[in-house]
């Protein structure tokens, strides 16, 4: 399987994404919390489930259509720690808000993955010692790193990106590829994975505004 994008073009990618608000180097600042009331439950469709909603909507952060972009709904995630604009046709895979392992997935009919994972780093460690714990992770699942360390950012936290590529057991031998972004604020550390295929042309646009437009409490 060829790999049409190159890592040239995901700098790129990088590159758009920060150019939002970036924070110190070393933490992530975040301003106010909203109010509790400018939260409220979106509806359910693709919960898993019903008895509990995964994500709330969050007005703020709805976006009409564009040339580029499908119209994206705010929801906030991760009960409230977590606030971005999504494309109103991506649906809810799985999720789970247990303490020290909570994340949530969403399904592009684009053809990719769009997971946030919270992830159990200490918020104090320097980013290097971040980083480093993460990419040992990374070598230890037997994945390579294509690209690694891009300076990135969300609306109000600092990122890096890498572009993984992981081998999948099949015949015949398949691999997968996925961009993921370390994120910090002075709160948590995330990390925002999407998993592709071999081209992400018809979607980067869409990656770059969900990522550049998440709030991270």
């Amino acid at each position: 399987m060829k790999l049409r994008t190159t890592t040239g073009q995901w700098r790129a990618i990088a590159g758009s994404a920060a150019l939002v608000a970036v924070v110190g180097q070393g933490c992530g600042g975040s301003p106010t919390a909203p109010d509790r009331d400018q939260v409220f439950y979106l509806h359910e469709k693709g919960v898993l489930d019903k008895r509990y909603s995964w994500e709330r909507y969050y007005p703020p952060l709805d976006r009409v259509e564009d040339k580029h972009l499908p119209r994206r709904v705010g929801v906030a995630v991760l009960e409230g720690d977590v606030r971005f604009s999504r494309p109103v046709d991506w649906y809810l895979r799985t999720a789970d808000y247990t303490p020290e392992r909570r994340f949530i997935s969403y399904q592009s009919p684009r053809q990719f993955v769009f997971n946030i994972y919270e992830r159990t780093d200490p918020v104090g460690v320097t980013w290097d010692e971040l980083l480093k714990r993460y990419e040992d992770s990374v070598e230890q699942n037997g994945s390579e790193l294509l690209a690694s360390r891009i300076p990135t950012s969300t609306s109000n936290a600092q990122g890096r990106s890498y572009f993984v590529k992981t081998p999948v057991p099949a015949r015949p031998d398949l691999e997968s590829f996925a961009h993921e972004i370390l994120v910090r604020s002075s709160e948590r550390v995330l990390l925002v994975q999407v998993v592709h295929g071999p081209d992400i042309d018809d979607f980067a646009g869409e990656i770059v505004d969900a990522v550049r437009s998440m709030l991270v409490y």
